[in-house]
């Protein structure tokens, strides 16, 4: 049997839609060896929780992708670190991810969604995706980082395009390569501006101050920026896209979605992460010799731990394939688990709520009006692209 029989996640079929083979690894090949790329993949639920959580065996700091995207965002990429590196520097960025301030951005979401929403005014056909489920995000975390204004325009394509990862490329592009080195340029810039001239109310000045205080190393500005700008740009507008296609499709009604008093309801978010994960697996290797499902895996051994694959699971899910918006039961694995999981969920989740509640609150509904685009990426799902016609 040809390793691409079953499963390959740079794949024309993967990028379209995972789910069949996700369904056929998890029932016959639960740990299953992609020769193609010589990694491992994990399917099941519980061997993907296990394996999140046992971050001793299963260990982060040899890259989390494959092919030549291993450790592409360079040194400082905390979901690149294990402890003890990985703690010190993620506290850098913690208070800022804390609950508390979380909630303090509220007001700052809400107005850019509503200003977003404002430019419809007069049009019947807009892009969902360019102009609202990816914009949203990307102000949020320029604003959080502290980019100007001025350089919004520019931060967005080169970031964009930096990001592709086209079906069937194990490499980024020279293009891409060299938008990282400009992009990484920029930010270490921004970063030492704060040092010299003071911090600001940012997140380049909590590296500035981090970098002072002996926490972090300059170096280590790439990995964190890129990661930081990936989420914003990436992650949480999969998940709003997600949301906005299947009203779009008329999967779901603004109806199912807001309570009484128009807020987004919280059990329909964790529905969707768990339904279509933005971010569909990510990749460990493992630090000893490793036995499982009758296979005995080597140190070294990479292994793709499939999210998405284990949010789909029947053995943890009833109607496991079925978008079920009050689902209960087991905790869906999109942001990951254990010592790894991921630092921005609450923001992530606050966008979504205020700025899909904002949506739905002006226009309960809206049709697709042409093909939706998915984002160029083997390990995130979801749409930069789609049109539609308002109502």
């Amino acid at each position: 049997m040809n390793s691409t029989d079953v499963y390959d996640p740079l794949s024309h079929e993967s990028h379209e839609d995972p789910y069949p083979a996700y369904a056929r690894l998890r029932d016959e090949f639960p740990l299953y060896f992609i020769e193609a790329h010589g990694v491992w993949a994990l399917s099941r639920y519980q061997d993907v929780r296990e394996a999140l959580r046992d971050w001793e065996t299963f260990s982060s700091a040899q890259g989390v992708e494959i092919g030549e995207y291993v450790q592409f965002f360079g040194e400082g990429s905390i979901q690149e670190l294990d402890p003890p590196s990985h703690d010190v520097l993620r506290k850098v960025l913690a208070p800022r991810f804390q609950s508390r301030r979380i909630k303090e951005y509220g007001p700052l979401i809400r107005a850019t969604a509503e200003h977003l929403i404002d430019g419809f005014a007069g049009r019947s056909r807009i892009d969902l995706g360019q102009e609202f489920t990816q914009r949203l995000p990307i102000l949020t975390i320029f604003q959080l980082l502290g980019i100007p204004q001025d350089d919004y325009d520019w931060a967005t394509s080169a970031g964009l395009e930096m990001l592709r990862r086209p079906a069937g490329e194990a490499g980024p592009s020279a293009a891409a390569a060299a938008l990282r080195e400009e992009l990484v340029g920029y930010f270490v810039d921004q970063v030492n501006r704060r040092r010299v001239d003071g911090p600001t109310d940012d997140l380049f000045s909590d590296m500035a101050l981090g970098i002072d205080a002996g926490a972090m190393k300059e170096s280590e500005i790439q990995g964190l920026t890129l990661l930081l700008i990936a989420a914003g740009m990436e992650t949480t507008s999969s998940l709003m896209g997600n949301i906005a296609h299947a009203v779009a499709t008329e999967a779901v009604a603004a109806e199912d979605l807001l309570d009484g008093t128009g807020a987004f309801r919280a059990p329909a978010i964790e529905e969707f992460l768990r339904f279509d994960a933005p971010g569909q697996w990510l990749a460990r290797v493992t630090t000893r010799p490793v036995t499982m499902h009758g296979h005995d895996l080597p140190t070294g051994s990479r292994v793709l731990v499939l999210f998405a694959s284990a949010n789909r699971d029947p053995r943890e899910y009833e109607r496991a394939d079925e978008l079920v918006l009050d689902r209960e039961g087991a905790r869906n694995l999109a942001f990951g688990e254990g010592v790894h999981f991921c630092l921005g969920m609450p923001l992530a989740r606050m966008e979504t709520r205020i700025g899909m509640a904002a949506l739905l609150a002006r226009y309960p509904s809206f049709r697709l009006e042409g093909e939706p685009v998915r984002y160029p990426s083997h390990v995130i799902r979801g749409f930069e692209s789609i049109p539609v016609t308002l109502s």
